[in-house]
């Protein structure tokens, strides 16, 4: 069973869930020693599972950048008659959301300033992580929090199947592959070495999916997708949002380059880039709204009334 709002873990008062994963839910808590709020991972265990949670809390602590998400503290909870062991992590409290709200739907457009932000403090956050030979491996709007969205203030979070570049070979246990898989990178899903170039190339799908609501290679199976993502031609994002600048097509085909080697040499470039190729670019006006009485005339097959418009 999971916590519930009012009950005390590990020393936190938990709240509402704010979010959930396959294996864990993130929480709003209250630290009872100090009054802090915080976020509270809980983790349900499973084969490896402490070690990688700690792993994920080390690695988040040691990057220690301003974009990077502040972790505290973490250990388990003893289990219980209605509980199995857990593990838990507490960490800043992201109040805006994730990257992922500011994907546009449907006929919306994106928002360019929030999205060259995310990009810059993002790609600013992997290139430190890089320095420190660290790839992320799961890089995507989701794992993007933010801590305001006027000006955007982005972290970076989850860095559970986060490694260090000497061991970084992308397979999880029994070959299931590690990470996201519209976001995952060619060598992630060929199980070849990572580089910091992997995180390069999901920084682009991110890319991709915030300003044209949908990430590279949307199919309907994860196997057209892998395949795709292997064998496809980037997309031209003019065919999704005629808007954008013929420069950003060639920006984003050298961000999602099959080859690494191909590829920026960091994600801070990839955003100075993409910051170039936007530069001038305005968000069109959304289209005037049909008026209602117009809307039902037409939908009836009759002529629209003189002047080609109505009120009402």
């Amino acid at each position: 069973m999971e916590p519930v709002p009012g009950e005390h873990v590990a020393g936190h008062e938990v709240g509402t869930a704010i979010g959930h994963g396959r294996l864990s839910t993130v929480y709003r808590a209250r630290e009872l020693a100090t009054g802090r709020e915080v976020a509270l991972k809980v983790l349900r265990t499973g084969p490896g599972a402490s070690g990688r949670f700690a792993r994920e809390f080390e690695l988040a602590r040691a990057l220690a950048h301003p974009h990077v998400v502040s972790v505290y503290r973490h250990g388990a909870l003893d289990p219980a008659p209605d509980r199995p062991g857990a593990l838990w992590l507490t960490m800043e409290l992201a109040e805006a959301g994730t990257a992922a709200d500011l994907v546009p739907a449907g006929d919306d457009e994106p928002d360019l300033s929030g999205v060259l932000a995310v990009l810059s403090q993002v790609g600013g956050a992997l290139d430190h992580a890089h320095r420190l030979d660290v790839v992320h491996r799961d890089v995507k709007p989701a794992n993007v929090l933010l801590r305001s969205t006027d000006p955007v203030d982005a972290v970076l979070g989850d860095f559970g199947i986060a490694q260090v570049l000497d061991e970084a070979m992308p397979l999880a246990s029994r070959g299931r592959v590690a990470g996201s898989v519209p976001y995952a990178s060619p060598e992630v899903l060929q199980a070849r070495r990572l580089t910091p170039a992997t995180d390069v190339y999901s920084l682009a799908c991110t890319l991709v999916e915030l300003l044209t609501g949908q990430p590279p290679f949307p199919r309907s199976t994860a196997f057209a997708v892998i395949h795709a993502h292997l064998t496809a031609p980037p997309p031209g994002l003019r065919g999704r949002r005629a808007w954008l600048p013929a420069t950003l097509d060639d920006v984003t085909a050298r961000g999602l380059a099959k080859d690494p080697a191909d590829r920026f040499p960091t994600c801070g470039a990839l955003a100075a880039a993409v910051a170039d190729a936007l530069d001038g670019v305005e968000v069109p006006p959304p289209a005037p709204a049909v008026p209602r009485r117009l809307l039902r005339r037409l939908r009836r097959g009759g002529p629209p009334p003189p002047g080609g418009a109505a009120t009402g």
